[in-house]
């Protein structure tokens, strides 16, 4: 629509309006209840004022759970960033945020920002981001920022760049009307004096804020939408372009791992591979866990172990769910651990999605578990781009705790009434206190199968696995969008020389196509003779 079609279209649906105000006004003259209704303007206007001071800050919220349940802490610590530039709002113009410059330029230096808190000791952080990972983010805020203008602001469609610049320059419009309207109202009646008073104290810095908020609501949003892209770009997630992206969170967001919504069976796009690493101490009861989880089907995924005493097994779960991997590790001993225990360990850590730590209730030595989990939590800071698995602390052999004689389950440690429930609620409230927050859960388990005692894989660990396995979903498609682009990224390269080689050969006259043939045979023919 041009500019003249949408100003006849303000102007019918406003002239009504202005008739009867019009009207309404010169009948309140000559009835003389002029000069007291007038005053409730004045008043509705000084009472807006001071609502609006105590509420004209603009906040828009990040992007809920589901669309960061893939950040990494390194990532969660990067959205202080658009935290601090959202309440910055107020200290730009509205010819500021009116302006398409502003934008851009606000874009390199936020760029610039988040770069340097990934690499903090980079001379020049953003200059290790490619080009391409840089078009991608600003292709998916644009996405977004459309999507969101074309939903939620009615007749944003219309809206062209000349009146969004004019928004800018609305406060004085309305400030000249304003004067006008108030300098003909002081000559027919001087008592309007007072009431003009009163405009201008609140009226116009309301106004005024009333367009730096509409403004500042929109560059919030830009920049909730541009630092959430640059929190996926600088983690590596966008390295395989918009596509191979926005198909991962789809994937992450499709359905829960327990099934597809409304109960239907989970397509091949739906279902993510969820790898469990089992680690602990020797003796910590790691094998009789895994026992208990595979029941009958213990028979390994792969011919070859993923490292030499590191074994993969398939665990089992109904079609409409995801595929669970359990990764058996060898363990590490109370005295601590080996070069090659650890090298093992972390490569089933570096691999899971979800960690299982078994610990014998019995065996108050946990200091080799406390190192070794500090260490994997070193290295995952280091390497920022993958999400930490959550790690469940899973306190084995609970049969040993006094009375040994006594079981009969089930024990209700929550609300302990036994003797044996009140041990094993002290044993989990010591693991707890030496843990603290390196564990995301604490339960206990009897996995002794010859004996017959199973107790806390359905009733405690099962639930709890099941209820961080969204976290653990998120865990393997990120690093599965590592792995893919790592894998695709060399043969990337040879087919853009293939296809730039392609459309080069069209232009070439065609003796030099049969030239350059004979060349490569010759080069062939003396390569076979060597």
């Amino acid at each position: 629509m041009s500019r003249w079609p949408f100003i006849a279209v303000v102007i019918l649906v406003l002239l009504p309006l202005t008739l009867m105000a019009g009207v309404g006004g010169w009948v309140l003259w000559q009835s003389g209840h002029w000069f007291w209704i007038s005053w409730t303007l004045s008043i509705c206007w000084m009472a807006a004022w001071l609502v609006y001071r105590f509420a004209k800050r603009v906040e828009v919220p990040l992007p809920e759970i589901g669309s960061k349940i893939h950040w990494t802490p390194k990532d969660h610590a990067a959205a202080t960033l658009i935290e601090v530039e959202q309440k910055r709002v107020s200290v730009y113009t509205g010819e500021q945020l009116a302006d398409p410059q502003f934008y851009t330029t606000r874009t390199i230096e936020l760029a610039t920002e988040f770069a340097k808190h990934y690499h903090p000791n980079a001379t020049d952080p953003l200059s290790s981001a490619s080009v391409v990972e840089l078009l991608t983010a600003l292709q998916l805020v644009a996405d977004d920022l459309e999507t969101t203008l074309r939903e939620s602001v009615p007749g944003s469609h219309l809206i062209t760049v000349a009146q969004w610049r004019a928004l800018a320059k609305a406060p004085a419009w309305w400030k000249t009307a304003s004067n006008i309207g108030w300098l003909a109202s002081v000559v027919f009646n001087p008592t309007s004096l007072a009431r003009y008073a009163v405009s201008k104290a609140f009226v116009e810095p309301l106004s005024q804020q009333l367009q730096t908020n509409m403004l500042g609501a929109f560059y919030a949003l830009f920049v909730r939408q541009l630092g959430f892209y640059l929190i996926e770009l600088n983690s590596g997630r966008l390295r395989g372009g918009s596509a191979a992206y926005r198909a991962a969170m789809q994937r992450l967001e499709a359905a829960p791992v327990g099934g597809t919504a409304d109960n239907q069976p989970a397509t091949a796009a739906s279902v993510v591979t969820v790898t469990i690493a089992v680690i602990g101490q020797v003796k910590a009861g790691k094998s009789s866990l895994v026992n208990c989880l595979l029941g009958e089907q213990r028979a390994a995924v792969d011919v070859l172990p993923l490292t030499h005493a590191v074994q993969r097994y398939d665990l089992k779960m109904d079609e409409n769910s995801d595929r669970l991997v359990l990764l058996d590790t060898p363990g590490y001993s109370d005295s601590g651990a080996t070069a090659e225990q650890l090298s093992d360990t972390f490569e089933a850590v570096r691999n899971a999605d979800l960690v299982l730590l078994v610990l014998d209730v019995r065996s108050p030595a946990k200091q080799a578990d406390v190192a070794t989990l500090d260490k994997l939590d070193a290295w995952f800071r280091e390497q920022h781009k993958f999400k930490p698995p959550s790690i469940v602390g899973v306190v084995s052999k609970i049969d040993g705790l006094s009375p040994i004689m006594e079981w009969s389950p089930p024990y209700s440690w929550e609300e302990p009434t036994r003797p044996k429930e009140q041990n094993i609620r002290a044993a989990l409230e010591f693991t707890r206190k030496t843990f603290g927050d390196r564990l995301a859960s604490i339960v206990p388990v009897c996995t002794d199968r010859e004996n017959g005692r199973v107790f806390g894989i359905n009733e405690y660990l099962l639930p709890t696995v099941s209820l961080l396995l969204d976290e653990a979903r998120a865990c393997s498609l990120v690093r599965s969008l590592h792995r893919d682009y790592d894998q695709q990224r060399a043969w990337q390269v040879v087919s853009q020389f293939m296809s730039a080689g392609s459309k080069l050969r069209d232009f070439m006259p065609e003796f030099v196509k049969t030239e350059l043939g004979k060349a490569a045979q010759s080069i062939m023919k003396n390569v076979l003779r060597k």
